[in-house]
């Protein structure tokens, strides 16, 4: 009965303390959010550390990067103007040929009926044309009667003409010095008229590439732009080339518009010199494929005014959104900052912004992982 009240106190007392422990958690717990600025009076923590470099504009040439496949400029489907039954195919697919070659022919067995009766039927109006002017001159026929002869004769020979138009039609040959990319015919086949029978490229037109631009780059793109072309066939070898052509329409279906990049290729190196590409000297011109993959890097002639910061700057990067961490104009604070990111420069490790800090900005550079929004800083010195 004596120890009853004395037991009573200590429990009291120590819930009493519980109650004071947790309260103190909780007051600690609300002084310093995460993500507010530290005071300076009320932080005791020690300053982070970090370097800094300003934001810089400058006037550079963005470079528009895309991928297309080669071809030859002027790439032709050859056929014939009539149809019928191909006797002779002279040529096979990957052959190198001639202006004026023979690729093709058709059985003359139908044309040549044609042409001779077209012939006799000339060679009979001029006898009629000539019997009535002799007959007119001798006033025993009318100048009607003559007028009729001459045309008689005309059309006649309009006739002749045209078929023996048909009948050089009828044999296929190379417009121009080049190659046969596909070959789509066998002898013994009826072929329509106007149906492809050679897939050919001239030479005269050198080499080009088609790619695919996006409405946002190919209106910075003009003609006569340079560019750089690699082909994935010559790894390690780039290729000079200009914008020789614009589409002024998008392509149905997938949205983007045709750039021509017309290549400038070496001139071929003489046997005799066949190592001059080793001594330092011209590269030998390369042999391409119609169809090669290529990557093509353009370079529009408009340049435009960049706002620059380095590549270890940025934080937590989602597609072209990131973060950075500016000084504050005291120099004793940063904080955190949206930024969009333009394009990336391989050459010089900086990063090209659209959206972020004005130019003169300082962004952190080192030690930007430790930093939270309002972080206390010391920007020391680069060295």
């Amino acid at each position: 009965m004596v120890r009853a009240p004395s037991l009573t106190l200590s429990a009291a007392w120590m819930s009493g303390f519980a109650i004071l422990v947790v309260g103190l958690l909780s007051l600690v717990g609300c002084s310093r959010p995460a993500t507010a600025a530290p005071g300076p009076a009320s932080s005791g923590e020690a300053p982070v550390q970090v370097r800094s470099v300003p934001v810089v504009a400058e006037e550079v040439t963005r470079p528009v990067r895309a991928s297309g496949v080669l071809a030859a400029k002027q790439e032709l489907r050859l056929s014939f103007k009539l149809g019928g039954i191909v006797r002779q195919v002279a040529v096979d697919e990957g052959r190198s040929v001639t202006r004026g070659q023979v690729l093709a022919a058709l059985d003359p067995s139908e044309i040549g009926p044609q042409v001779a009766q077209a012939r006799e039927g000339r060679d009979k109006a001029a006898r009629d044309l000539e019997r009535a002017k002799q007959l007119h001159e001798a006033q025993v026929a009318t100048r009607a009667q003559l007028q009729d002869a001459t045309t008689a004769f005309e059309v006649a020979d309009a006739a002749w003409s045209a078929a023996a138009f048909n009948q050089r039609q009828a044999t296929l040959v190379a417009p121009s010095n080049g190659r046969i990319l596909r070959r789509l015919v066998e002898p013994g086949e009826v072929v329509s008229p106007g149906q492809a029978l050679f897939q050919f490229a001239s030479e005269d037109g050198g080499w080009v590439v088609r790619v695919g631009l996006t409405d946002r780059d190919v209106v910075r793109v003009r003609e006569g732009d340079a560019a750089e072309v690699s082909l994935d066939a010559y790894p390690g070898r780039t290729f000079l080339a200009r914008v020789s052509e614009i589409a002024s329409a998008a392509t149905p279906g997938l949205g983007t518009a045709e750039v021509e990049l017309e290549l400038r290729l070496p001139k071929e190196v003489p046997a005799r010199v066949a190592g001059a590409d080793e001594r330092g000297g011209a590269e030998p011109s390369p042999r391409l494929l119609s169809g090669l993959s290529a990557k093509a890097r353009v370079l529009p002639s408009e340049r435009q005014t960049v706002r620059f910061i380095p590549v270890e700057a940025l934080l937590e990067g989602d597609g072209d959104v990131a973060s950075v961490f500016i000084v504050n104009p005291d120099g004793r604070s940063a904080r955190r900052q949206r930024v969009r990111v333009a394009f990336l420069s391989n050459e010089d490790g900086r990063a090209a912004l659209s959206e972020g800090p004005d130019v003169g900005a300082h962004v952190v550079t080192d030690g930007v992982a430790f930093l939270r929004d309002g972080q206390a800083v010391a920007v020391v010195e680069a060295r």
